[in-house]
């Protein structure tokens, strides 16, 4: 090679070299220029103001179904406004996407008899869902009650009698809530008369299933037709039940007395940011939190109103700060704002909006859910789905700009991920976030408030929290305007999800 090449070859490499240091100066310009908005447009005063409101007295604990939770609604929807979000196109609400509920009230009485033995009403058996019985006659026992087993076993015009959830199941509550309301509708169509599921899932103790299902709760009504007769029977030692289980088939009676329901409305709150780029733009980030909370309940102290400033009036303020900035600064990707209802009634909202998209859900890139039942640990931030999707970078850098870690999920064995909003968008494919305040364990100072009174706005560290929702909202931002398609890292329980919602990228 040629002295004259050479000194040509050095100063083509040269130039490459400073065009991108250049390059990586200005990109470190506009982030450091990101990060200056983000101080002076997200601040504590106005995050305080927030938090104020929606965890007032005056608010009563947001319950689901309350006139309070209808007001933080059109709060919400008046932020919205207020900060430039639109309304999602083609949604004849508006701001809000209405769904039906059922407040469920349990029977007063009931029973079961497999073969002369009787199961008593709450000792032995608790109802699930559907109306009330007075049956007599065959009952039949379908396995785990899949849709093979009522092509095998003739239930027409019997009682059914199943095993709750599933052999892979490892939430039972979940399983009870999410995967028999499917079964029930199987055994209707194929001509039952009522539903039995024997609760012998591991890790929820008969106690935990009888407080759960005899109290009032609400679900969805995904369905106007009325459910078949569905209670839950305690796996007992009792020799009829082993008898009955191993022979498939007895005789049998089911008495359920005294249930009662009302119709409730639930409501979601969704608004949109167009993004600034062509291609980019079709794609969306979704930003969500759940804005109910628990309501008012008696107990022993004199204060009954559970305010929820931690669950979650500051995941909800976080959405609202994300809103206000990427209103005045919108990202290259768009961005769906959606705060949930009823998430502490079993994550009623999301599983609904999911199922009930306002946008096809395989135009969400990805969802960054706020949602925490507090903080003891005022140096990081904590995304329980850490080592999960591809924006741990992202998240990373956007709590060091402020000064916070970021730290993993505390308690890996209370499957924290599959508990908040973002599970509803994970079980459909969306890789899902859940980026929180700090929690370094489950200790007393956490559980002083988790669900308690005493979460109240006056016992906020509004200087550690000022640091959070700007690290949340620069999450937001880098997440939205990143060239680079989020995804699910591979091996992810929820990645086959994914291929099936995306296909092949």
């Amino acid at each position: 090679m040629t002295h004259k090449k050479i000194t040509a070859l050095m100063c083509f490499k040269n130039s490459l070299l400073l065009l991108t240091c250049m390059a990586l100066a200005g990109s470190s310009f506009a982030q450091k220029k990101i990060q200056r908005h983000i101080e002076k447009i997200v601040t504590a005063p106005d995050a305080l103001a927030h938090l104020t409101f929606l965890a007032a007295d005056e608010m009563r604990g947001r319950n689901t179904g309350s006139p309070e939770i209808d007001i933080a609604a059109n709060y919400l929807k008046t932020q919205f406004i207020q900060n430039g979000i639109a309304p999602v196109e083609g949604n004849n609400n508006g701001y809000f996407q209405d769904f039906p509920m059922e407040k469920i009230i349990p029977p007063v009485a009931g029973s079961l008899t497999l073969a002369g033995t009787v199961f008593a009403w709450k000792d032995d058996l608790v109802q699930l869902n559907g109306v009330g019985a007075n049956l007599q006659g065959d009952v039949v026992f379908v396995g785990y009650g899949k849709p093979q087993d009522f092509e095998t076993y003739d239930v027409r015009g019997k009682i059914v009698v199943a095993l709750a959830g599933s052999p892979e199941t490892v939430r039972p509550l979940r399983a009870l809530l999410r995967e028999s309301p499917p079964k029930n509708k199987l055994a209707a169509a194929h001509g039952a008369l009522a539903l039995v599921e024997v609760m012998a899932l591991p890790g929820m103790p008969w106690a935990a299933v009888q407080s759960y299902f005899s109290a009032d709760r609400i679900v969805l009504k995904n369905d106007p037709s009325q459910p078949l007769p569905h209670v839950v029977l305690r796996n007992s030692e009792s020799p009829a039940l082993k008898a009955f289980l191993e022979s498939r088939h007895a005789q049998g009676t089911l008495e359920v007395k005294g249930i009662r329901s009302k119709a409730i409305r639930g409501r979601n709150v969704a608004g949109i940011i167009r993004g600034t780029d062509a291609t980019l733009g079709q794609q969306w980030v979704v930003v969500s939190a759940h804005y109910d909370h628990v309501g008012v309940k008696h107990n022993d102290t004199p204060d009954s109103i559970y305010n929820g400033a931690r669950d979650n009036a500051i995941g909800t303020v976080a959405l609202l700060e994300a809103a206000r900035f990427l209103g005045q600064h919108p990202p290259k990707r768009s961005v769906l704002f959606v705060a949930f209802t009823a998430e502490e009634k079993g994550l009623l909202g999301s599983e609904w909006y999911v199922n009930h998209p306002l946008m096809p859900l395989e135009k969400m890139v990805f969802d960054l859910n706020c949602d925490g039942g507090g903080y003891n640990d005022t140096s990081i931030a904590t995304v329980v789905a850490l080592n999960r999707t591809s924006v741990d970078k992202q998240m990373q850098e956007a709590c060091a700009a402020f000064g916070l870690g970021l730290g993993g999920d505390p308690a890996p064995e209370q499957t924290l991920y599959d508990r908040s909003d973002n599970a509803s968008f994970a079980i459909k494919g969306v890789p899902a976030a859940n980026l929180s305040p700090g929690v370094k364990t489950f200790d007393e100072g956490l559980m002083k408030y988790y669900h308690q009174p005493p979460d109240e706005v006056g016992s906020l560290d509004m200087t550690y929290l000022e640091k959070f929702f700007r690290a949340f909202v620069l999450t937001t931002f880098r997440i939205a305007d990143d060239k680079v398609l989020p995804v699910w890292i591979k091996g992810d329980k929820y990645e086959e999800a994914g291929k099936k919602l995306y296909g092949a990228h």
